[in-house]
């Protein structure tokens, strides 16, 4: 059984205990027994989603420590470029602890509140620029330019939320030249819960 079982039993013994002062207290009709048995049992069920979902934030709880970092790579373009305003889609993951980031969409979620580092580096393809943010949501926190096939690395330290989302994109209007071929990467952990 576990403890959202156990608590779920716990709530409802207190509330008959409380139904049982209620009726020798007073000469409540059957309906009113009844709704009062109602509202307390809504009120048990919100009090338990809300239980539920604080599991959920902290799911990857390990061993009184809650682990989440992750490490991926971008494979393709070998030596072409990225698209204008694009996300880059780090395909190739080495890390996933706390199943944080999907290496489809390029997008790290927030499994639990807290402060996390992020860290990107990138190697231009060609002659010209590229332009690489750190986003958190739509949130711009931190760019970097590389040119004329140097390399870039971006970092930065911030607070997410539960659901929150952190994604390294080109910010140019221009296409960019992008080295993948496992020499870029995305990377980032969580520093303390919160």
């Amino acid at each position: 059984m576990t403890g959202t079982s156990h608590l779920h039993i716990a709530l409802y013994g207190i509330l008959l205990c409380v139904m049982q002062v209620v009726c020798q207290t007073s000469q409540p009709t059957l309906t009113d027994v009844r709704k009062d048995l109602i509202d307390l049992d809504s009120y048990v069920e919100n009090k338990l989603k809300a239980i539920d979902t604080k599991i959920q934030q902290t799911a990857c709880y390990n061993q009184g420590h809650t682990i989440v970092t992750f490490l991926a790579r971008l494979l393709s373009p070998d030596y072409g470029t990225i698209a204008a305003k694009a996300t880059l889609k780090f395909e190739k993951t080495t890390e996933n602890i706390g199943n944080g980031y999907d290496n489809k969409t390029g997008i790290f979620t927030a499994p639990v509140k807290g402060l996390y580092h992020f860290t990107a580096s990138a190697r231009q393809s060609r002659s010209g620029y590229l332009h690489l943010g750190l986003f958190r949501n739509d949130e711009e926190m931190a760019v970097s330019v590389g040119m004329n096939y140097n390399s870039l690395t971006i970092g930065a330290t911030f607070t997410l939320q539960f659901g929150d989302n952190v994604l390294v994109k080109n910010i140019w209007s221009k296409s960019s030249g992008i080295v993948g071929a496992g020499q870029t990467y995305f990377s980032g952990h969580l520093v303390h819960v919160m």
